[in-house]
């Protein structure tokens, strides 16, 4: 074999070597890795820090963090009233996505939703202003009525007038009582309709001006 052969082959050796020395250290270095890898878990037990190889038992549901060899959290999970809160958050952001595409849906432009509001408002005042009638009829209606029991009263003593009189006092007197809560009733609703149309319309803004 010439020198030159002999020396080409020496470096072909040397390069092999390493490349085995290379590769072993990576299989090791691998190795470290997965023996490192397993997990410890975090948690607080009564203010006290626990450390642990394993999860914690199903008595303890107030989350836990999930941490490598080197202290680094991988994972965290979640306690019940954590994951309970997030279902909410979801949801709720879930029924808000709905809304939004509902809001599109129903209203072309901005002048549909303001006409529907001022139709669904001016339902509700127009019943408060038939109660508000139906009150000024009752409340005449009982004047007269308060006004013969008191004659009756004046001339046969307290509790002397007619059974009738005051079978018919008290059926009006219920009835202005009715018609007012109604009225109390009908208010509140359409304060709550406003507001929500008002809140309708600023979302519809906002979802115009994001898809313009």
């Amino acid at each position: 074999m010439t020198f030159n052969k002999r020396k080409s082959h020496r470096v072909t050796v040397m390069r092999g070597m390493r490349s085995l020395v290379a590769v072993s250290a990576l299989l090791g270095m691998t190795s470290g890795i997965a023996l490192g890898a397993d997990p410890v878990y975090r948690w607080q037990d009564g203010g006290l820090t626990t450390y642990q190889d394993r999860a914690p038992d199903s008595t303890q549901d107030d989350g836990h963090s999930i941490l490598n060899t080197q202290g680094v959290v991988l994972h965290e999970v979640l306690g019940r009233e954590e994951r309970r809160q997030q279902r909410k958050a979801e949801r709720e952001l879930e029924l808000s996505r709905i809304r939004d595409r509902a809001l599109l849906a129903t209203f072309t432009t901005e002048e549909d939703l303001v006409r529907t509001r001022d139709d669904r408002i001016g339902m509700i005042d127009g019943l408060i202003s038939r109660l508000d009638d139906r009150i000024r009829i009752l409340s005449e209606r009982l004047a007269v009525v308060d006004k013969r029991v008191q004659m009756q009263e004046s001339s046969l003593g307290e509790g002397g007038a007619q059974e009738s009189l005051y079978a018919e006092q008290q059926s009006i007197q219920r009835n202005v009582e009715n018609a007012w809560s109604l009225i109390d009733s009908k208010a509140a609703e359409r304060r709550t309709v406003a507001q929500k149309f008002d809140d309708d319309l600023v979302r519809y803004r906002e979802l115009k001006a994001e898809r313009s």
